[in-house]
């Protein structure tokens, strides 16, 4: 049960570098994860108790997928923020809540591990969603030089607009 918190960080919130591939570069890892989804179709008719394993590196996929232009946008220590806002949202009853500082480490991997089992992709999706938008309204409601609106509409861009 114990997992590599560092790998599933890199999935989360790749470096920008890792983000700006060139067109081929881009259709040869959307062919490789086609086959890789088919190799896990067959594999869960072949072997139904893996499923549970499956299902949550899937999780982690759809999480990473969802994720990758937040990052490219405002960075992995922003995404990294406005990831745990969002899970401390989710994570009220916690007796001490995430430390909101932009590092991916043991807390935060627990927290989002443990999430899965209380909530739905799509609630923990909205949760990261708000948790964005409220780091950039309170970041920058004060500085009159900076359009609020704007960074919450390119958020709501980013992150599929709050549902």
């Amino acid at each position: 049960m114990e997992k590599d918190f560092m790998q599933v960080s890199k999935l989360l919130f790749p470096e920008k570098s890792t983000l700006n591939k060139p067109p081929t570069q881009q259709f040869e890892e959307h062919l490789r994860n086609q086959l890789h989804s088919m190799r896990q179709k067959r594999e869960k008719l072949l072997n139904p108790e893996a499923v549970s394993i499956e299902f949550e590196n899937e999780n982690y996929k759809e999480i990473a997928d969802f994720i990758k232009q937040h990052v490219f946008t405002v960075g992995k220590e922003q995404a990294v923020k406005d990831f745990q806002t969002g899970l401390n949202f989710l994570h009220k009853d916690l007796k001490e809540q995430l430390k909101e500082d932009g590092e991916f480490g043991e807390k935060t991997f627990r927290a989002f591990y443990d999430i899965f089992k209380h909530y739905g992709i799509d609630i923990i999706k909205n949760a990261i969603r708000k948790g964005a938008v409220s780091n950039t309204v309170i970041s920058t409601s004060s500085n009159y030089a900076v359009n609020t609106k704007a960074l919450v509409n390119q958020i709501q861009n980013n992150l599929g607009g709050l549902r």
